[in-house]
């Protein structure tokens, strides 16, 4: 009887922990789609609210020196209107989650102007997933 009932809370907390990392996936998918709409959009209050305040962009074609950006630099591109209003299709080809709030995303952003490879560090700030660097390749097209 003590074995069953030890097995069966085992279990239930087996099945509560991948639960939760099932939602954290679920979480940081709508956080990087959000992400991508709002450039896509040039929505900068959205984009402010996805970005984490230490933010940094990193963007190397492996020529010329990285671009490397933060938060209000890359705002500000959206902002003049100097990027996004493309329309681009999201193709998520890894999530994976570490500590509970830790998580690196590998994305495909393929668009009319360009297709964007890159990846995501996303942290968990409250119940909020936030990204907090961006390592990118772009090809124009």
């Amino acid at each position: 009887m003590i074995k069953t009932s030890l097995f069966l809370l085992g279990m239930s907390l087996y099945a509560v922990a991948v639960g939760q990392a099932g939602s954290d996936k679920d979480f940081i998918k709508k956080a990087i789609e959000s992400y991508a709409s709002s450039g896509d959009q040039q929505n900068v209050k959205n984009l402010s609210d996805i970005l984490h305040d230490q933010y940094r962009l990193v963007w190397y074609g492996g020529k010329d020196d990285p671009f490397v950006a933060d938060k209000s630099a890359f705002i500000s591109q959206f902002e003049k209107k100097e990027w996004g209003g493309d329309s681009r299709k999201v193709t998520i080809k890894s999530i994976e989650v570490f500590d509970d709030s830790n998580a690196v995303v590998k994305v495909v952003l393929n668009g009319n102007q360009a297709q964007m490879r890159s990846f995501l560090s996303l942290i968990k700030v409250g119940s909020d997933w936030k990204i907090i660097g961006e390592l990118v390749t772009a090809t124009f097209k």
